[in-house]
């Protein structure tokens, strides 16, 4: 399906951002490159930082309406994670926001990664190789990370699909 592979085939149509967040009293940069997309007005706000949407570009659009209708879920956001390398990465997490529902559609483009996921920090994690074109729908309130790789891998997009309430802006 072509349509899914436009952010990755031509990244000039997608403004990708690089932040940095504030942990220990340091502000440290986020290993990985984002971009946002969303209802207009809807506001993803996480460790801190204001992600507001102003519109769907209209590839995204027919994408998301395919995975809710799919799955008979709604969702008003999407968050784009641009990982360069296997160096660039996302830690040990949980989605739990309190504006963001807990379901998450996470669709993978590009090269190979391990995703790993456990439900506490006691339990031994399990771990997925997500493949160009998986599509993982889970309850981003388990701790869940995509792990580093010393192996050569290429570009991979993954996109976050979420709800978000309004009481969120």
């Amino acid at each position: 399906m072509a349509l899914l592979l436009n952010p990755l085939m031509d990244p000039a149509s997608t403004i990708w951002q690089s932040e940095t967040f504030q942990l220990f009293g340091k502000r440290t940069p986020v290993p990985r490159r984002l971009a946002w997309f969303g209802d207009e007005g809807v506001n993803y706000r996480y460790t801190r930082l204001n992600h507001l949407a102003s519109g769907w570009p209209e590839y995204l659009l027919a994408l998301k309406v395919q995975i809710c209708e799919r799955f008979d879920l709604e969702f008003n956001f999407v968050l784009l994670n641009r990982y360069d390398h296997g160096g660039q990465y996302m830690g040990w997490h949980r989605d739990d926001e309190k504006a963001a529902a807990p379901v998450i559609a996470s669709l993978s483009i590009g090269d190979t990664r391990r995703f790993c996921y456990r439900q506490d920090p006691d339990v031994k994690a399990e771990e997925i190789n997500l493949t160009s074109g998986s599509l993982l729908v889970f309850d981003g309130r388990c701790q869940h990370k995509l792990a580093k790789t010393a192996k050569l891998v290429g570009p991979r997009i993954n996109l976050t699909f979420r709800y978000i309430a309004q009481a969120s802006r």
